[in-house]
């Protein structure tokens, strides 16, 4: 159809129906007899009573384009170019031609309004009768516009293509000018421009690493308050009065006046495998977060060295949660820190169903000052068997006391409870140590085993009546209280497998700077391992490494005389191990296992006794560095 020609105005007949509007389905072009008609729609109407359709109203073939329907009968509009109305534009046919609709008739074609969602119903709108369900309105189906040949006007080809719903209602008819093409979405990305993450010029400078001053105690506060367990003002107060207390053992590093890392040496006496072995652990290791990658934090760890060499140190100990950075510099990677958190009510409920302890009853209390040779004589009991514990003399554990790094100390008794400072009455048989929702230590008598239960109980207890939702247990990852403290990982308890890794543990490296001393003061350990084996021969095992070079060597039993062992440097021998220094470090501190490093080919013996010795003399142990000695006052 040409819009440009007139339009031909088509009739519309229907019978009554209440409804307030009303749509149209479809519409086509067809021939009816010998005459084209230029338009045959099917409609399913529901019509405003406001329309006289008993007779006949007429309409623009253009509206009929855009009416969409609702139910009812069918009947047909139907449009040919007898009856003639003069073309208009889209912009102002609704209006002239709604008001030459209502010169006509005063019950014509509502006027068109604006594009309102919604219509106000009035008072004047019948309300449907039970008669008329027939008439109830369908979904409204959209009707596209029809396709304009090439000889339709521009601005009207516009208009229609952009035309794609149209609803008639009394108020007017609707006209939605959305495309129905999906167009797709703009997203509009923030524009940043670029950053240069280069440091600074003057932070890539060398540090200079020396011992810290006692006028940057304010400046080393803040640069460690970034660390997970920062140390308070009171914490550099109790170090001075520390037993081996030198200020030359806290190091800084200084760049352009300003102090961007820092480093702590702590010498202490560490048990290797029951021998005391002069050690040290390194502390409080951080780098301001600027400077970092910047190699500040080598330089650091390389002056420790150098002053840990001077303090004649034999190995040296870190907790840490950057292993691969130490490992880079030469050190050697142990094991974990274990730490298991877990619910006090889940665990004391675990702990009891467990059976009970056959033995002696014991009860507990808070400790008393004058019982620490007590705590003592239980923790040393038990530090022997372990690698890495603190050989605690009295005037060190006095220290830590005045630390006060600690809320509470229960101690176990067995007999009666009064106060007695030789323990003759009332022997202390177990103790745990705990800050905060933190238990550090639980050690009991080896005579009386299965106490630790007990006491871990009686502290889930307390937990519970302090109202504390979470208790985290430190200690070996041997210990089989973890498994009580986190709980089976599965469903099935008989076959649970627990992982007793968690994401407060921290690695704990360690590096050995004289292989020789250590093995010296491990001698008399080394020859009551082959007195256990039962091996009356002489016995030699050589080392071939990068650091050490050399042989332990156990004479053969005579008599009842003592076997010693003696390290002879230079002298590898026929039996010896062939292996990196990183290995050799956690052969010689018990966290080797010789069979599996030389299956992983991390270890190569010479010969098949080599191999067994190495199991004898060196077997793997646990390893536990007690939370106590470093945990912040």
């Amino acid at each position: 159809m040409k819009f440009d020609q007139p339009t031909p105005v088509l009739p519309i007949t229907r019978s009554l129906c209440d409804s307030n509007y009303w749509t149209a389905l479809g519409h086509s072009q067809r021939p009816f007899g010998q005459k084209k008609f230029y338009k045959l729609v099917t409609f399913h109407g529901v019509f405003s009573p406001k329309i006289n359709f008993v007779s006949s109203s007429y309409w623009k073939s253009i509206e009929f384009r855009h009416i969409v329907s609702g139910n009812g009968m069918n009947f047909y509009l139907l449009g040919t170019g007898d009856n003639m109305l003069p073309a208009r534009s889209s912009r102002t046919s609704s209006s002239s031609r709604s008001g030459s609709l209502h010169r006509s008739s005063q019950r014509s074609q509502p006027t068109r309004s604006s594009r309102s969602s919604t219509v106000k119903k009035t008072s004047r709108v019948r309300k449907r009768s039970t008669a008329q369900t027939d008439c109830d309105i369908r979904p409204t189906a959209v009707v596209a516009p029809k396709k304009k040949t090439t000889t339709t006007s521009s601005r009207r080809r516009s208009r229609s293509a952009a035309i794609s719903t149209v609803e008639v209602r009394p108020s007017g008819t609707i006209f939605s000018r959305r495309s129905n093409a999906k167009r797709e979405a703009i997203h509009h990305l923030p524009e940043h421009p670029p950053v240069d993450l280069t440091p600074p010029a003057w932070m890539q400078e060398e540090c200079q690493v020396g011992p810290a001053q006692a006028g940057d105690q304010t400046e080393i506060l803040q640069l460690l308050s970034g660390l997970p367990s920062p140390p308070s003002r009171a914490e550099f107060h109790a170090s001075v009065d520390h037993p081996e207390h030198d200020s030359a053992n806290r190091l800084v590093a200084r760049l352009a006046g300003r102090i961007v890392g820092h480093i702590e040496i702590a010498p202490r006496t560490i048990m290797i495998g029951g021998a005391p072995v002069k050690a040290a652990a390194l502390d409080r290791v951080a780098i301001l977060p600027e400077c970092r990658g910047a190699g500040h934090g080598q330089r650091l760890v390389q002056a420790a060295e150098q002053r840990m060499r001077e303090l004649g140190v034999v190995a040296a100990f870190s907790r840490t949660r950057i292993a691969s950075s130490f490992h880079d510099l030469g050190w050697s990677v142990l094991g974990r820190d274990c730490a298991s958190p877990g619910r006090p009510a889940d665990i004391l409920s675990r702990l009891l169903a467990t059976p009970e302890r056959q033995g002696p009853e014991v009860t507990m209390r808070q400790w008393r000052h004058v019982e620490l040779p007590a705590i003592l004589r239980i923790y040393e009991q038990n530090a022997a068997r372990f690698v890495g514990t603190t050989a605690r003399t009295e005037a060190y554990a006095r220290w830590l006391v005045s630390r006060k790094a600690f809320d509470s100390i229960i101690v176990a008794l067995q007999g009666n409870d009064r106060y007695d400072l030789h323990e003759t009455t009332a022997k202390i048989v177990g103790y745990c140590i705990q800050t905060g929702g933190r238990v550090l230590e639980v050690m009991a008598d080896p005579e009386y085993r299965g106490l630790e239960r007990e006491i871990l109980a009686r502290v889930c207890a307390e937990a519970i009546e302090n109202d504390r939702q979470e208790l985290i247990y430190e200690s070996s990852p041997t210990d089989p209280l973890h498994e009580e403290v986190r709980g089976p990982t599965c469903d099935d308890q008989s076959a649970a497998i627990t992982s007793r890794i968690a994401p407060q543990d921290r690695m704990i490296v360690a590096r050995i700077f004289d292989p020789r001393g250590l093995l010296t003061a491990m001698a008399p350990t080394l020859a009551s391992r082959v007195v256990q084996a039962g091996i009356r021969d002489t016995v030699e095992l050589g080392f071939d490494s990068d650091t050490f070079r050399g042989s332990v060597t156990i004479p053969a039993a005579k008599d009842d005389e003592p076997r010693e062992a003696t390290v002879q440097p230079g002298r590898v021998g026929r039996s010896y191990l062939k292996l990196a220094d990183d290995e050799f470090t956690r052969l010689v501190l018990g966290q080797c296992d010789p069979l599996e490093a030389t299956t992983a080919g991390r270890l190569e013996p010479s010969t098949q006794l080599s191999q067994k010795l190495a199991e004898q003399l060196f077997p793997r142990l646990p390893l536990w560095c007690p939370m106590w000695d470093d945990v912040p006052a």
